[in-house]
């Protein structure tokens, strides 16, 4: 699990690029934004190492949308949060960087 700041906070990873999953392993990248690092070495061993990899984006959404949610007494689910979630994906800054850069 990162959850050090890397790759939100300050650029990088907790890691090498040669450290070595253990096989089967649950892989947690808690960041949703910035470079995330952490996430593509996991990623990049995946299918070797049978990784499950999960990505900090979905978390947050889930903990925005709710407070959303309480605060308008507004049901956020389903469709309207996969919609928010595409929405919110697109303007990030990570995203905006990715698309100028490619």
């Amino acid at each position: 699990m990162n959850a050090t700041g890397l790759g939100k906070d300050a650029p990088g990873s907790p890691l090498t690029d040669d450290c070595q999953f253990p096989k089967d392993s649950l892989v947690w990248e808690i960041n949703y934004r910035g470079n995330l690092v952490f996430k593509d070495q996991a990623d990049a061993q995946r299918r070797d190492k049978r990784l499950h990899v999960e990505d900090g984006w979905i978390y947050f959404i889930h903990g925005w949308t709710q407070v959303i949610s309480e605060v308008f007494h507004l049901p956020i689910e389903g469709e309207i949060l996969n919609e928010l979630s595409e929405i919110a994906k697109k303007s990030s800054v990570t995203e905006i960087r990715r698309r100028k850069i490619t």
